[in-house]
């Protein structure tokens, strides 16, 4: 892919947030796309000046989930497997960050990539266009445990059996009433809003980043003990 941009790359604003952009179209989730994610994240741990981190996105699509092109390429069920707990090791990297986190979702959140959004501790998402929805139930997938667990936590449960069950589709406000999302708001106002939502929560001297850190693991623990076990991947 020569000349190709990259699949994330991060940046950093005054106040100590880091942003982290996906910057290809649809923002498909492939091998690539989990070591620059990666990548970006150890450059984000790696400032010691910075606080807080935003991932987001630009036009049509935060994310419309994992490449299954990119997939059907890969040989057999093993490589399936490999490459499911290699994302699922991102999105607890990510549940677990050091930093206060926040998905700035620009538009369509699918699938794999409404499990990043999910796995941020904030969200605001654009009020003005697209839907976020896990839409396996369409596809013949199922979820690893790890990412039920975690939606359980995330979700209260009739949302949760709508989302999962019959793979219901929430706009920016429909999201915000049902407690998915923080905030819905207009989209030249969605990365701002989520720097401002950080900040709020950061206060005047931030949150040590161990502290941090641990918390979110015991917060999350049921969730993690299950992040290496994963279904088959059809029923």
């Amino acid at each position: 892919m020569a000349g190709a941009a990259r699949a994330v790359s991060v940046s950093f604003l005054e106040h100590g947030i880091a942003v982290l952009r996906m910057q290809r179209g649809e923002n498909r989730i492939n091998k690539e796309f989990i070591d620059t994610f990666h990548s970006c994240l150890d450059e984000v741990e790696s400032n010691k000046n910075c606080k807080g981190l935003i991932t987001t996105s630009e036009g049509k699509f935060f994310s419309n989930g994992l490449d299954l092109q990119w997939l059907s390429q890969q040989s057999g069920p093993e490589s399936f497997q490999q490459f499911i707990t290699s994302f699922n090791e991102m999105l607890g990297r990510l549940l677990t960050f050091p930093l206060p986190t926040a998905a700035a979702i620009n538009g369509h959140c699918f699938a794999g990539g409404a499990m990043v959004a999910f796995s941020h501790d904030l969200r605001v998402m654009n009020s003005e266009k697209g839907w976020i929805c896990y839409n396996e139930v369409f596809l013949n997938l199922r979820l690893a445990p790890f990412v039920m667990k975690v939606m359980q936590l995330k979700a209260n449960p009739k949302t949760f059996h709508n989302m999962m069950v019959f793979g219901q589709r929430f706009t920016g406000p429909e999201a915000e009433s049902a407690g998915l999302i923080d905030k819905a708001i207009p989209s030249s106002l969605v990365e701002n809003e989520s720097q401002k939502l950080l900040q709020a929560w950061l206060g005047k001297d931030g949150i040590q980043r161990e502290s941090l850190h641990n918390m979110k693991k015991d917060v999350y623990a049921d969730a993690l003990k299950e992040l290496y076990t994963l279904r088959p991947s059809k029923v």
